[in-house]
């Protein structure tokens, strides 16, 4: 289960950003295109989502929430374990009878599916919690990028990431991650102070 929080990492990688509005703003990095120019950046993801506070809060939550459910689980195996093991001993020990034994084992038959079953259910929870994080965070990300191309006018941002990116080569001055990083997470740090405000006020 694990692999699956570790792996939200690799989903960021997919956040794609198409066009934005044109401006006047004619930097370095403005390609003239059919008479008009053109403005692109792009964003490293695999830094963007190693720092991007606002992902690795949520990621920490849903770590600390996976590894307490996985250690109250891993503790109600045991305890069938247990209770398997001893009624063994007592048959041993002729303690219990062979036919008192059977029944207290096909009560912990269905303990255990009724585990087995509840293991099932919180690994499909997980899997949606990180589906909804995921998003939340993309969507986190696009809208910022749409307030931040309001004063620096691209026509098209992409993504790219240091392995597997599908962009081969880019002058480092079309890179603005650190931008979208400070500014991502100088806007996660006020809301928190918001949210702090608002519960002093209650």
């Amino acid at each position: 289960m694990r692999k699956i929080v570790l792996g939200i990492a690799t989903v960021i990688i997919a956040l794609f950003v198409t066009s934005c509005d044109k401006g006047n703003n004619k930097p370095n990095n403005t390609q003239a295109t059919n008479g008009s120019s053109f403005k692109f950046a792009y964003v490293m993801t695999d830094t963007l989502s190693g720092a991007y506070e606002y992902f690795t809060d949520l990621q920490s939550d849903l770590m600390i929430e996976q590894q307490e459910k996985e250690a109250e689980l891993n503790s109600r195996y045991k305890a069938l374990q247990n209770k398997y093991l001893k009624i063994q001993r007592d048959v041993q020990n002729r303690m219990m009878t062979p036919s008192t034994a059977q029944k207290k084992q096909e009560q912990l038959a269905i303990q255990q599916q009724k585990l087995q079953q509840d293991q099932q259910i919180f690994q499909a929870e997980l899997m949606e919690k990180t589906q909804k994080m995921t998003l939340e965070v993309l969507d986190s990300i696009k809208n910022y990028i749409k307030i931040y191309n309001k004063d620096h006018h691209y026509n098209l941002v992409i993504t790219s990431d240091t392995l597997g990116s599908q962009l081969l080569y880019a002058d480092k001055e079309f890179d603005i991650t650190e931008d979208i990083i400070k500014g991502l997470n100088k806007r996660y740090r006020a809301s928190l102070n918001n949210t702090d405000e608002k519960k002093e006020d209650k």
